[in-house]
C-alpha cells in the first residue's frame, strides 16, 4: 500500500462548522495500491464527508510520510495509512475568482 496526497477544492454542503456554499482548499490523503486507485478514491473521500463539487487540482505519491515537519500533515498521513484516508481542510474560504 502506498500513500498519495491530492490538493483539491470543494464546496461545503453539510459540513459542520463551515458555511454552506463556501469553497475551501484541502489536502486529501489516500492509502491505495496505486496512484491511479488513490486518485479514483480521493474525490469520494470528500464527498462522503459533506463536501460537493470536489475538484482535484494535483496529486502525488508520498515517499516518506514521516518526513514532513508539519505535525498536522504528519498526523493526516499517519491516519490515512491506518484508516485508508484523511483530509486537512484549510479554514479560510477561497475567494470566488480563485
Amino acid at each position: 500500500m502506498g500513500l498519495s496526497v491530492f490538493l483539491a477544492t470543494a464546496v461545503a454542503d453539510t459540513v459542520e462548522g463551515r458555511r454552506p456554499g463556501g469553497r475551501h482548499a484541502m489536502l486529501i490523503y489516500v492509502s491505495a495500491d496505486s496512484f491511479e486507485e488513490a486518485q479514483a478514491k480521493a474525490a469520494g473521500v470528500a464527498l462522503g464527508t459533506g463536501w460537493m463539487l470536489v475538484r482535484l487540482e494535483k496529486g502525488m505519491e508520498v515517499a516518506d510520510p514521516g518526513a514532513t515537519e508539519d505535525p498536522v500533515l504528519r498526523a493526516a498521513a499517519a491516519d490515512a495509512l491506518a484508516e485508508g484516508s484523511a483530509m486537512v481542510v484549510y479554514g479560510d474560504e477561497l475567494p470566488p475568482e480563485a
